[in-house]
């Protein structure tokens, strides 16, 4: 405390250019100790340096000098830098007179201010020239317990395959590789996946199915191949098998192309585009395309909320109200199958793989 007092009134006699050699002295020996006081000496510094007008272009000549050969050591009391070869003594607009000796100081500072400024910027800059380095911090980012749910919209090809018109309004909540959907339009409802990859929907507000992993047939999983958000295992994948390159972007976030290679040539997955935020690391928007067998798709996830994360969402029964009835492999497919028609149309025929013998309940 004592220190930081000594250190304004020290700081404020300079400023008034009625220092000392000795108070000098004291003021260097305090920077020296103390990094805090050597930040607001800077600040002070420059500051005081701009509204006087003082610092011009033989001062940044002995920067750029300093910067060149940081080997040679300023002595504290200086009272005028040997590199500077001042020929006049300007005058403020303030009318206050130039002080040679606070060029020392503000070399020295603006020296540190910009060393540290440029290994900083260097290191941004190394960071998002590696691409592998920027999937595995969003990797890192999107493992914390962090909901984030994001906006979905699937374009398709024209295809003469049926497919079920989903609603516009779509969203996906997600947690590391684990997510959910909320469907909304002329009716509302919701479904994800578990951890053993079977899919669960909910019909209503008392109703819900689950179709296990060996069950799902073809036109249900390329519905969940277009709004599923595993982005763990998405990240993983894109380090794995496809080649990464940096793209042009806002200044606020960094763009990653990710272009799969041919012996990953049988997934759908053709390319990712991935805007990254600079600062936190999270997918701000993520473009995915792919192509199937007889129509090509384009899945845009853009990103509008960062939330606690209700846990009994990520499965049926946090969508439904009690009493409530789940609908798994122990009731027959026939049944499953047509509460599924009932509630979404024909489009959903095939959802649900039908075996030649079914088992009564």
């Amino acid at each position: 405390m004592k220190s930081t007092v000594r250190f304004n009134d020290l700081m404020s006699r300079m400023l008034d250019d009625t220092l000392s050699d000795s108070d000098l002295a004291e003021l260097h020996t305090l920077v020296s100790a103390d990094p805090t006081l050597r930040l607001q000496l800077v600040d002070h510094l420059l500051l005081d340096s701009l509204l006087a007008e003082s610092l011009g272009q033989e001062p940044l000549t002995a920067l750029v000098d300093l910067v060149g050969d940081s080997s040679e050591p300023i002595p504290p009391t200086v009272r005028e830098p040997s590199r500077v070869r001042t020929q006049s003594k300007p005058t403020s607009i303030s009318g206050r007179h130039h002080r040679p000796w606070m060029s020392g100081w503000l070399v020295v500072a603006a020296s540190l201010f910009v060393a540290i400024t440029f290994f900083l910027l260097q290191s941004e800059r190394e960071a998002f020239a590696n691409p592998s380095q920027l999937v595995q911090a969003a990797m890192h980012t999107h493992a914390a317990p962090i909901e984030r749910v994001y906006v979905v919209e699937v374009k398709r090809s024209e295809s003469n395959e049926p497919f079920f018109e989903f609603p516009k309004d779509v969203r996906v909540a997600t947690q590391g590789d684990r997510f959910w959907v909320q469907m909304r339009g002329v009716r509302e409802w919701a479904w994800g996946r578990d951890e053993q990859g079977a899919m669960w929907m909910t019909l209503g507000s008392r109703r819900a199915i689950v179709v296990n992993t060996n069950e799902i047939g073809s036109p249900l999983r390329k519905i969940g191949d277009l709004y599923s958000l595993n982005l763990e295992t998405l990240l993983q994948n894109l380090l794995k098998h496809c080649d990464l390159k940096i793209s042009e972007g806002p200044v606020d976030s960094t763009i990653l192309v990710a272009t799969m290679q041919p012996q990953w040539s049988k997934r759908p997955f053709k390319r990712a585009t991935i805007e990254v935020d600079r600062e936190t690391k999270a997918i701000r928007k993520l473009i995915v395309e792919r192509d199937f067998e007889r129509f090509s798709s384009t899945s845009t996830f853009t990103l509008v909320d960062s939330r606690l994360a209700d846990e009994s969402k990520y499965g049926p029964e946090g969508h439904l109200t009690k009493p409530y009835r789940i609908f798994s492999q122990d009731t027959n497919t026939e049944r499953r199958h047509d509460m599924m028609s009932s509630w979404f149309g024909p489009m959903s025929d095939q959802w649900i793989q039908r075996k030649e013998t079914l088992a009564d309940e």
